[in-house]
């Protein structure tokens, strides 16, 4: 059985390396993803008063 140290360094440094690739992949994927994300219609649009 690991001592507690042993386990938190081990499944700490592995959850460091997976919150640096979300890290990364959310700035790569970022730019490329925003005109997906950004809609053509806008809240005010939407609303029931909106834009008449």
């Amino acid at each position: 059985m690991m001592a507690p140290g042993d386990w938190f360094a081990r499944y700490g440094c592995i959850a460091l390396v997976v919150v640096s690739f979300a890290f990364i992949g959310a700035i790569v994927a970022g730019p490329l993803l925003r005109p997906l994300w950004s809609p053509r219609v806008t809240i005010a649009q939407l609303s029931p008063g909106g834009s008449r």
